[in-house]
C-alpha cells in the first residue's frame, strides 16, 4: 500500500480541525446528495464584505502574513510575461476592492494573431458581474509576447421564447470555452436563468470579429460591447428546466476538422446532466443549428446515481469520448465508479450513436466537496475539490488511438465524528488505454513528492502527440496549504510518464482571501489547459489557467490577497 504522503504537522492539523468540523456540522442543515455535475457549488459568498482590517487580523492569527507568498511583491499590472514564475493576471478589474474569478477554463488559436503570437480567451466566473452575467471572459490579442488582457467582459444576455437570460453559475462550475482551429472560432457555454426558466447558454465569436477593434475594442466591455462581440452568431438555448431546479452544468467540445473532411466535420457538442436522468449529448452545427439530445447508455444499475464530473473531447477522426464518474447514492458511503465511452457523429443537428460505457476504475476513496458553509481551514484546504476524470487522446497504434485519463483521489481518507467522508491527503492518478478505450492500465499515481495534489488535467499537443498532465500541488509547503502548478509530460510515442516539472516556481496562499466572511482561496472546482503545435520542435505551446491570490487587492488601503483568474504558458 502506499506510504500516507502527510506530514506529522498536518496530521496534528487534520486532528485538530475533525473536532471543530463535527461541531460546525452539528448545528447546519443536512446538504442534499444530489450533488449533480462536477458536484454541488459550495453556498454563494455573502455580499458583505469584513472590514480590512478584520481580514488583517484573520490573516495574523492563522500565521499566513508569515506566509513567503504573501510576502511576495505584488506584481504590476501591465506586460508580465506568460511565463512568469507566478503565473500572470489574467482580467482587467480595478485592484480597488476587487472581487473574484474561479473556475477557469482556456484555449487559444495557434499564431491566432501572428506567427508564435497565440490568440488567447480564458472564461471564468466573475463576481462582478460584468455585462449582467457571471460568465466572464478574457481575451489577450496583442501583437506583444506578453500575456496582458486586451478586453474582457460577460457574455451578454440573450432572449428566447420571449424570456431573457443571464449568465449564471447554475450548478456549480465556470463557463467553458473551445477552440475551432478549422473555422477560427471559439465557442462558449455556460448556464443561463431566465425570469420562468433555466438553462444553457451556447456562444460563437469567430477569430475575425475579436481580432476586430470595432466589434471588440479594448478594455472592460459593456452590455452592448459584449453583444458585438459574442452575438454576430444567435446563441442557442438547450437544457430548458424550471428556475428552482437550475439547468444542469454544459460541457463543451467541437470537431476541429475542415470542412468536408468527414461526417461531422466543424460540429459542436454539449453535454449535460440533470440527476437523476442520465447524461444526454447535443450536437449543433458551426453555426448553432442545434439538435434534439440523445442519452448516454450506461449500465442499468447506475442510471440513477448522480454525476461526478464529465469530460468531452473529438479525436482527429471524429470520433467523440466521453469520460464520467458517477457516486454511491448516499454521500456517507465512499466509491465512485468511473466510466469511458465513444460516440459515433451523425452529422448535425442529428445526434451521435453513444456506445454503451464501460468502467475505467472503481475509486474506493474518492474526493468530495465540502458541504456549504464550513470554513476551508477546518477541511483540506481545497473545499470543492473533487473525483472527476479529465481525459485528452493521440492516434495510434494501428487505426485506433491512445487514451490518457487522470483524476483525483484520496491517499489520506478520515471520517468525522459525524460519519462525513473526509480526506487529509489527495493524490492524482493516471490510467492508459491503448486499445481505443475497451481496456485501461493499473492506475498510477502522477505526483511523487509528499504534499496533496489535485486538480489533475491532461492535454495532447496533436501535432507531436505530447501529453501534458497539469495539477497544483502543495508540496515544498511543510503545512500543505501553499501551491503550485505542476506538469509531468508522456513523450510522443511513449506511455511512460516523465519527470515532474514546476510550471510555477512561487508558492501561492490558499487560505483566508479579501472576499465575504469565510470566503477562501481555490473555491473552485479545477483548472484550464489547452496544448498546441506546429509540430516543430519549440513551437509547441501549453497553457494553463488557475486559480492565484499572489497579486493584491487593495482594502481600505491595504493591500491584502485576493482571488484572480491567473495564465502560464509553457513552450517545448
Amino acid at each position: 500500500m502506499k506510504t500516507l504522503k502527510i506530514s506529522l504537522t498536518a496530521i496534528f492539523c487534520v486532528l485538530a480541525s475533525v473536532t471543530v468540523l463535527s461541531a460546525q456540522q452539528s448545528g447546519t442543515q443536512n446538504t442534499t446528495t444530489n450533488l449533480g455535475a462536477r458536484m454541488q457549488m459550495a453556498s454563494q459568498r455573502k455580499s458583505q464584505r469584513p472590514s480590512a482590517a478584520t481580514i488583517r487580523e484573520r490573516l495574523l492569527q492563522r500565521g499566513a502574513s508569515a506566509s513567503p507568498s504573501l510576502d511576495t511583491a505584488t506584481l504590476l499590472d501591465g506586460s508580465v510575461p506568460c511565463n512568469a514564475p507566478t503565473g500572470t493576471r489574467f482580467n482587467l478589474e480595478p485592484r480597488i476592492n476587487a472581487t473574484d474569478q474561479s473556475a477557469t477554463s482556456i484555449d487559444f488559436l495557434l499564431n491566432g494573431v501572428s506567427m508564435d503570437n497565440d490568440l488567447i480567451v480564458q472564461m471564468a466566473n466573475d463576481s462582478r458581474g460584468l455585462a449582467q452575467s457571471r460568465s466572464g471572459y478574457y481575451v489577450h490579442r496583442s501583437t506583444t509576447p506578453d500575456c496582458s488582457v486586451q478586453f474582457e467582459g460577460g457574455l451578454p444576455p440573450f432572449q428566447f421564447q420571449g424570456d431573457t437570460f443571464v449568465g449564471t453559475s447554475a450548478q456549480g462550475g465556470g463557463p467553458l470555452v473551445v477552440a475551432d482551429s478549422g473555422r477560427n472560432a471559439f465557442f462558449a457555454a455556460d448556464g443561463r436563468t431566465g425570469s420562468n426558466s433555466a438553462g444553457i447558454g451556447v456562444f460563437r465569436a469567430s477569430a475575425a470579429d475579436l481580432l476586430n477593434p470595432a466589434r471588440c475594442p479594448n478594455g472592460t466591455h459593456t452590455t452592448a460591447q459584449a453583444t458585438s462581440c459574442w452575438m454576430h452568431t444567435p446563441p442557442a438555448f438547450l437544457d430548458s428546466l424550471p428556475v428552482s431546479e437550475e439547468a444542469g452544468e454544459p460541457f463543451l467540445a467541437v470537431d476541429e476538422r475542415a470542412n468536408g473532411s468527414g461526417t461531422g466535420a466543424g460540429d459542436v457538442y454539449v453535454l449535460y446532466g440533470n440527476d437523476p436522468t442520465p447524461l444526454s449529448i447535443v450536437a449543433c452545427t458551426n453555426s448553432l443549428n442545434c439538435g434534439a439530445p440523445a442519452l448516454i447508455p450506461v449500465p442499468a444499475s447506475t442510471i440513477n446515481l448522480p454525476y461526478g464530473g464529465v469530460d468531452v473531447h473529438v479525436t482527429p477522426t471524429g470520433l467523440i469520448t466521453v469520460s464520467f464518474g458517477l457516486l454511491a447514492q448516499d454521500r456517507r458511503q465512499p466509491g465512485e465508479t468511473l466510466f469511458f465511452t465513444t460516440c459515433t457523429p451523425a452529422g448535425a443537428p442529428k445526434p451521435p450513436a453513444c456506445a454503451q460505457a464501460t468502467v475505467v476504475a472503481k475509486v474506493t476513496n474518492e474526493i468530495l466537496s465540502a458541504f456549504p458553509g464550513v470554513p476551508l481551514e477546518h477541511l483540506n484546504g481545497f473545499p470543492l475539490e473533487i473525483t472527476t476524470p479529465k481525459h485528452a487522446t493521440r492516434p495510434g497504434p494501428g487505426n485506433g488511438f491512445t487514451t490518457f485519463l487522470v483524476y483525483d483521489d484520496c491517499a489520506g481518507p478520515f471520517t468525522s465524528r459525524s460519519g462525513d467522508q473526509l480526506c487529509a491527503a489527495g493524490e492524482v492518478k493516471l490510467t492508459i488505454s491503448s486499445d481505443s478505450g475497451k481496456t485501461w492500465s493499473k492506475p498510477i499515481s502522477v505526483d511523487i513528492k509528499a504534499g496533496h495534489h489535485f486538480f489533475g488535467n491532461v492535454a495532447t499537443d496533436g501535432s507531436t502527440g505530447t501529453v501534458s498532465i497539469v495539477y497544483l500541488s502543495t508540496e515544498g509547503d511543510p503545512n500543505f496549504h501553499q501551491t503550485r502548478v505542476m506538469t509531468n509530460q508522456i513523450a510522443p510515442g511513449s506511455t511512460k510518464l516523465g519527470p515532474q516539472e514546476r510550471i510555477t516556481s512561487v508558492l501561492n496562499a490558499t487560505d483566508i482571501i479579501a472576499g465575504g466572511p469565510g470566503s477562501a482561496f481555490l473555491e473552485d472546482l479545477g483548472f484550464g489547459v489547452a496544448s498546441r503545435g506546429t509540430g516543430s520542435v519549440g513551437h509547441s505551446r501549453l497553457y494553463t489557467s488557475f486559480n492565484s491570490s499572489l497579486v493584491k487587492g487593495f482594502y481600505e488601503k491595504e493591500p491584502l490577497p485576493d482571488l484572480n483568474n491567473d495564465i502560464s504558458r509553457v513552450t517545448f
